[in-house]
Order: structure tokens, then C-alpha cells, then sequence
């Protein structure tokens, strides 16, 4: 008969032995973590068909790198920008990539990334919200603006409402690419209600060194592209003498304005003098010299472009020291 001699550890030597092996990382990957500050994020309220962008940083807080592989995105009205998979973090390291939200309806809208990695957390979720917010259309009158002549030393002004439809607008910027403008009106920012009209002053003070025109733009959150309109200028050197001329307007409704013509000779020829067809029954000649004769007469032009014979001719003299003044 042979004798067996069998070695048994202790039960408690046994489960320390365990203990130290479940402390001790076994992969790099059991020492890696991915996190996120912000497990949520709130894009605020949003203009419907308008965006919103807001940044996202993830970071590995482990001791080894970190492969992050995949990125799923729920919500449609939501955007993934710059995140490029898969990622590698070293440990400690940081990556910042860029979330939009575009509201395609009113209301609230909810959304979430999940990010997924080598990490014992394999999936960080961060959830996503947005309010989507109905705006109306801006609507700028008048369509263009004409300041007419104006001469250097003066001062012409004109009158713009802006108008909200459908829904409250805000307006964040009124601007001019002239610095001769000025915009009197509201605070900015401001907001319209729905259907209601704010007047804005525009006041404008030539240098002899403007450009014929300019650009009035208007900043808004209206659903309408950014609302720009141009104003027309003529612009004189400094006058001395002017002729302003008016006459009774034509009872005809067909009627869709004036010529206004000037000469040298009693009877004519003339030679007309206003650049556009004049709606109203009164016309300012500024391109006049001290000391000359000039002979006026007007026509009315109706909606087939047929024009009216003369009217009775004017006589102006041109003093060397006053303004002339006919009707």
C-alpha cells in the first residue's frame, strides 16, 4: 500500500489570493474611462429653419489610451459635426466635437448621442433637447428709397418701417455701408410683435465723397432671408440758387407722372431734365447758374407712355443772390 500526500491552501489564504487578482487590471482597457461634464445638453429656444451650435467634450479620465469607436445620433433635427471615427485618447486626453440643432417645428425636440468605446462603460449617452420656435417674416417698406438730390452741406432724410408677419420678429442689427447714415429708431436688439410696424429715420449727409448708392441691411431672426434694400442718391456739390417748380396735377386716373423740361429760348427747344418719370406735381431744378434766363414747361405721361403736349411755358431769372421760386 502506497501513501498520497495532498497540499490544500488555506480558505483564507484562497480568498485573499482572489481579492488581489480582481484588483489587478488584467487589459488596458479594465483601466481606460470615457466621460463626459455633461450627460445633458439643453440648445435652448431656436427659430424654426435657423440654427444653433454648441460644443461637446469627452474625456478619457483612465490610465491607458482609448479607442472610441462608434458615435450613433437620434433626433433628426439634430447634427454631428467633427467628430471623426474611430478616436483614439491618450490618457487624460480631451476631444471637442460640435453638435447643431435646426428646429423644423414648433415645440419641444429631443435627441441623444451614444458614444461607444473600449471602456468597461462601453456606451456614454449624452441626452440632447431643443425648443423649436415659430418666427414670422420681416418685411421692409419701402422696397427701395430714393433721397433725390442732394447737395453737399445738407441734410436729407427718409422714413423705413419694418414690419413683422405671422409671428414676433427680432431685429439684432440695423446697419448702412455708408458712414454718412445715420438710423434713428429703437434700442437694439428689439422685438415686433406679430403684424405690428416699427418706423426707423434714415438721415444722410453727404461729403461730396459718397458713392451714388449704399446698402441698408436688417438683422433678424425672421424666417425670411436677411432683409437689405438700396438707397439711391444724387448727390450735388453745393448750390446757391434752385428754381422749385409745381403746377396743378391731371384729374385723370390714368396718370403715371411728369416731365419737366428746361431752355435757354423762349418757345424752346428743351431739353428734359428730371432722370425718371416724377409721380408728384412739384420738381426742385438744382443745375442752375446766377445770373441766366430759363424757360420751363411739363407734361403728363400716362400708362401706354403717351406723353401730353407742353404746358404753358414759365419764365425764371436767375438772380446772383437769391433763390428763385415759381409756381
Amino acid at each position: 500500500m502506497s501513501l498520497i500526500c495532498v497540499s490544500v491552501s488555506a480558505p483564507s489564504e484562497l480568498a485573499l489570493a482572489e481579492n488581489q487578482s480582481a484588483r489587478t487590471p488584467t487589459s488596458r482597457t479594465a483601466r481606460a474611462q470615457l466621460t463626459c461634464v455633461a450627460t445633458e445638453l439643453h440648445l435652448g429656444e431656436v427659430a424654426v429653419g435657423q440654427r444653433r451650435d454648441r460644443l461637446i467634450t469627452i474625456t478619457n479620465s483612465g490610465r491607458t489610451r482609448l479607442i472610441v469607436l462608434s458615435a450613433d445620433l437620434a433626433g433628426t433635427e439634430f447634427r454631428l459635426n467633427g467628430l471623426d471615427l474611430p478616436l483614439t485618447l491618450a490618457a487624460g486626453e480631451s476631444f471637442t466635437f460640435g453638435v447643431t440643432f435646426t428646429p423644423q417645428k414648433s415645440g419641444r425636440v429631443d435627441g441623444s448621442i451614444s458614444i461607444v468605446s473600449e471602456a468597461p462603460n462601453q456606451t456614454l449617452t449624452i441626452q440632447l433637447s431643443g425648443t423649436g420656435r415659430t418666427t414670422g417674416q420681416l418685411q421692409v417698406t419701402p422696397a427701395t428709397i430714393d433721397f433725390g438730390d442732394v447737395s453737399v452741406g445738407s441734410t436729407g432724410s427718409q422714413n423705413v418701417q419694418l414690419t413683422a408677419r405671422g409671428a414676433d420678429v427680432t431685429i439684432s442689427s440695423a446697419t448702412a455701408s455708408s458712414t454718412n447714415f445715420q438710423l434713428g429708431g429703437p434700442v437694439l436688439p428689439f422685438t415686433i410683435p406679430a403684424d405690428h410696424s416699427v418706423p426707423f429715420a434714415l438721415t444722410f449727409v453727404p461729403d461730396g465723397s459718397n458713392s451714388p448708392s449704399t446698402v441698408l441691411s436688417f438683422v433678424s431672426d425672421a424666417s425670411n432671408p436677411p432683409n437689405e434694400q438700396i438707397v439711391t442718391l444724387r448727390i450735388v456739390g453745393p448750390v446757391q440758387h434752385k428754381v422749385q417748380l409745381s403746377w396743378k396735377a391731371s384729374n385723370s386716373k390714368h396718370i403715371l407722372g411728369y416731365n419737366i423740361y428746361r431752355g435757354n429760348r423762349s418757345g424752346g427747344p428743351y431739353k428734359k431734365i428730371n432722370d425718371v418719370l416724377d409721380p408728384n406735381s412739384r420738381f426742385t431744378d438744382l443745375r442752375v447758374n446766377a445770373g441766366n434766363k430759363y424757360y420751363y414747361v411739363a407734361t403728363a405721361v400716362n400708362w401706354t407712355k403717351r406723353e401730353s403736349a407742353h404746358s404753358k411755358q414759365i419764365q425764371v431769372v436767375i438772380p446772383r443772390w437769391l433763390e428763385a421760386l415759381c409756381h
